[in-house]
């Protein structure tokens, strides 16, 4: 103690500013602390708590020295104090140093602070932009859903639409992959290729249906023009007949230059094909007729006076010779005369029997029953299936029968020796006509030559064996019965085909409903 003023209020401030030290900086180092927890990744927070660490190790370093220096003196240790004084001090220097470092990087912590809060800030704009984004997208998305469920309910309906004319479509619609092969068609196409189910067709190559030199023309057409209109072809049906269409088509592009396929229409003609050759064949049926009918007649005449000389000249000759050569005059006369007879007829220029209402089974048995036996002689023979019901139609029975017995022949002339023959008939209701069917197994008749056999003067006959007149007159016969006849070659009867069936000529007539 110094004999002046006291010290003892000197110690006492010096005691309690480095307690009050002591206890300011561990205060600060403890809210940093907490501070840097609860913001670990915050640049503020760890300035913070290293600018408090270093205070802590300020206040211990200077407070402590203060502290160890006061209980030294009050102990009478001042040597000891002399030798901690150097060390004290060094800490102290150390530690205000550290206070200054971390003070001078201050600055550099604003700045980064700084540079966060106009990040922030552009961020809290950014965040602003994206909410209104956001808005904009969820209004533009409820649209979106609204035009998509309109889209989807239009696409529908325009699917229903095609799917609607695709399958009531009177006409073939068709689709055609890459290699020609048919991928759809509609139920008139089924119809049309004579199959029972899509399934039939559907894999099959389009060019099975076409002559080859018809499918040709169309393939290199549709390559060439990518469509095809109006073209004409004869197609094979499934059931073994044909029909005469027309076709509509467009190339499917695919990737590249390559075709992807085709579409198209096809429209069945075959009724307006055959009516247009019935057309034709009417008319020239027509012309023939006139024709004949004036030759008949100018040449019936003549005949007439070779046979008369000639019965004149088979009184008065007496040479058997001579008499040998008269025949054969009279009789190549009487197949003039034939011939003659059946010109008429063809033309029906000639009168008729009296028309009648008769039963057409009747008839059937009647003629059969007349040529049985010389069908027997070649081994062929006639079996009939015949409707149980009468088959009244009214006709000239007779020259009905003409057409029946004319049926025969030409099915003995086709079969030559062992074959069979048969004869079915039946109503049909649904149209009100009756069907009269003569089939035989014999040889059969070309495709290319079932247009021509009810030509006049048209046979395949040898020389001399026939004079082509027999269909035709028929033809007639059946025409002016109101009535028709047609050729199939092979049947189109599934039945026919299993009896071994080749050709069947189908007659229909109108029909009588049977009194009750």
């Amino acid at each position: 103690m110094s004999q002046g003023l006291s010290l003892v209020p000197v110690y006492l401030v010096d005691f309690g500013g480095a307690c009050l030290m002591l206890l300011l900086s561990c205060t600060a180092f403890f809210y940093a602390r907490r501070f840097k927890l609860a913001a670990p990744d915050s640049v503020l927070a760890s300035y913070l708590f290293w600018l408090c660490s270093t205070l802590v190790f300020l206040s211990v370093s200077r407070a402590g020295g203060h502290l160890v220096k006061i209980f030294l003196f009050l102990e009478g240790k001042n040597e000891a104090w002399e030798h901690l004084a150097p060390v004290t001090g060094s800490l102290n220097t150390l530690a205000f140093a550290a206070v200054a470092v971390l003070t001078f990087y201050f600055p550099n912590v604003g700045g980064i602070l700084a540079r966060i809060k106009r990040d922030a800030r552009k961020l809290r704009c950014a965040n602003a932009r994206l909410r209104k984004v956001q808005a904009a997208l969820q209004a533009l998305n409820q649209t979106l859903e609204h035009r998509v469920e309109q889209r989807t309910r239009e696409l529908k309906a325009s699917e229903e639409k095609f799917r609607n004319l695709f399958e009531s479509s009177r006409d073939m619609i068709f689709f055609c992959d890459h290699d020609g092969t048919i991928s759809d068609i509609n139920n008139s196409g089924v119809q049309l290729l004579g199959c029972s189910t899509k399934e039939e067709i559907l894999g099959r190559p389009l060019r099975s249906f076409f002559r080859d030199e018809e499918w040709e023309k169309y393939y290199e057409t549709l390559c060439s023009e990518g469509f095809v209109a109006d073209f004409e072809a004869r197609w094979h049906r499934a059931d073994g007949s044909y029909a005469w269409v027309i076709i509509s088509a467009n190339r499917i592009e695919g990737d590249g230059s390559k075709c992807g396929g085709c579409e198209g229409i096809v429209k069945d003609i075959t009724a307006l094909k055959e009516m247009m050759e019935k057309l034709v064949y009417s008319e020239k049926m027509a012309s023939v007729g006139q024709m004949a009918a004036g030759v008949a007649h100018e040449i019936n005449n003549p005949l007439g006076v070779i046979l008369g000389y000639a019965d004149l000249l088979a009184e008065e000759l007496e040479d058997p010779a001579a008499r040998e050569d008269l025949d054969v005059i009279k009789r190549q006369a009487l197949v003039c005369k034939r011939v003659v007879s059946d010109l008429l007829q063809f033309s029906r220029q000639e009168e008729g029997g009296k028309r009648e209402s008769f039963d057409l089974n009747g008839l059937v048995r009647d003629t059969v029953a007349m040529v049985a036996h010389a069908m027997e002689m070649h081994k062929i023979f006639i079996e009939l299936s015949l409707s149980r019901e009468e088959l009244l139609i009214t006709g000239d029975r007779s020259r009905l029968g003409q057409v029946l017995v004319n049926l025969l022949n030409n099915a003995r002339d086709a079969i030559g020796e062992d074959g069979l023959v048969m004869i079915t008939s039946r109503r049909l209701h649904e149209e009100g006509v009756v069907e009269l069917v003569v089939a035989d197994n014999g040889e059969g008749i070309p495709q290319e030559l079932q247009a021509k056999i009810f030509d006049p003067f048209f046979t395949t006959k040898p020389v001399g064996q026939g004079t082509g007149l027999g269909l035709a007159v028929s033809y007639g016969i059946v025409e002016d019965h109101g009535g028709s006849i047609t050729v199939e070659s092979p049947p189109l009867d599934q039945e026919l085909l299993r009896q071994g069936m080749s050709t069947a000529f189908r007659l229909r007539f109108p029909g009588q409903e049977v009194p009750t």
